[in-house]
């Protein structure tokens, strides 16, 4: 069994060291399968038993056996499935039913009665729905603010009011700085839209709303490199500017 398949069956059981733990080794699987515990306990800034306990609720023996995992991860042969055309396609039908479907009245009116939306987004793909999502609601005379990382984060925390709102974008859901941003606004007591992945992600459990999809990580048939498809953050953005009309509309 794959390693992403051990961590998808005790998912349940990882608390949230184990989550940044997880998402640590996989993006950098090449370099954790060369390193000793103590580097990637470094890495991952967690202990060295954190490590151990991590790979004892996977179901591993322990460090070593997550090494040999890693490696006949690399080594398996890479191939890109024509499934995933369908796959892809089947999860793009069911991200816009749920968009079309899904009562978003709450939604609408944080967006519709903040008096500042501000976006944030964990990587360069989220950055860019951000930036969409800027465009179109200008159109309906909503200024969505995208926010940088490090400083200009911790300017608007400081200025931030209950008045507000954040939209947080991760896509797995369990990102650090995401999560640990929606915990510092939940003390600051300033609404909450987290987008990610379906489940039970660490994110679901600091924000007032989500809007999740599902995806699936697939080989490109190059070399170790897994990718899953940003189609589903462009869906949301489009169809949350329809639905935000159309809640305008009725509310008139």
């Amino acid at each position: 069994m794959k390693l992403d398949k051990l961590v998808d069956k005790y998912y349940h059981e990882l608390n949230e060291n184990d989550l940044y733990i997880w998402q640590y080794i996989l993006h950098h699987k090449r370099e954790c399968q060369k390193m000793s515990i103590k580097e990637l306990a470094h890495n991952c800034n967690v202990s060295h038993t954190s490590i151990l306990r991590f790979t004892k609720k996977i179901g591993l023996e322990g460090f070593s056996e997550l090494k040999v995992y890693l490696k006949w991860d690399l080594m398996a042969k890479s191939n890109f499935e024509l499934k995933i055309i369908d796959n892809t396609y089947h999860e793009f039908i069911e991200t816009m039913n749920m968009m079309k479907e899904r009562d978003f009245t709450n939604i609408m009116e944080m967006i519709d009665q903040a008096e500042r939306i501000f976006v944030y987004g964990t990587g360069v793909v989220q950055n860019h729905m951000a930036r969409e999502m800027r465009r179109e609601f200008i159109y309906a005379n909503k200024v969505f603010h995208p926010v940088g990382s490090g400083t200009e984060i911790d300017t608007i925390l400081n200025n931030v009011t209950n008045k507000d709102i954040f939209i947080i974008i991760s896509l797995s859901g369990d990102n650090e700085t995401s999560v640990t941003l929606a915990k510092a606004l939940e003390g600051l007591h300033v609404k909450r839209i987290g987008i990610s992945k379906s489940g039970n992600t660490l994110l679901s459990k600091y924000c007032d709303e989500m809007i999740t999809f599902k995806y699936e990580y697939f080989s490109t048939g190059m070399a170790d490199i897994r990718y899953s498809s940003s189609g589903h953050f462009f869906i949301i953005s489009s169809f949350l500017f329809l639905r935000y009309l159309e809640y305008l509309q009725v509310k008139q």
